[in-house]
């Protein structure tokens, strides 16, 4: 199973979302909030913490991703060549034959 650039696309588009989101989301959440600066640092580190256990977990399943693609695209890769090589063969044992060659 391929990928089209269009879905590829997505999830270089969606990381980009995630990643503005956050840092937005932050900034109002910094200028807005109604809490002493400790209990705000202490927040915006778990949302940073929960947003790098997020980005793991995201480039974890990324990467099995492109390592399951990988592995059909070698897989498709050596039926084509297979296929090529058969073909080849079967295509010079007719020309040999024309020929009167066997």
């Amino acid at each position: 199973m391929t990928e089209t650039p269009e879905q590829s696309t997505s999830w270089g588009s969606w990381l980009v979302g995630l990643a503005l989101g956050t840092v937005v989301g932050l900034t109002v959440a910094v200028l807005y909030a109604p809490r002493s600066g400790q209990e705000t640092r202490e927040e915006l580190m778990q949302r940073l913490d929960d947003m790098k256990q997020q980005i793991d977990e995201t480039t974890k399943t990324m990467t099995e991703a492109a390592k399951t693609r990988l592995a059909e695209t070698k897989a498709d890769l050596a039926q084509a060549v297979e296929a090529t090589r058969m073909a080849t063969a079967e295509r010079a044992a007719d020309l040999r034959r024309q020929a009167g060659m066997e």
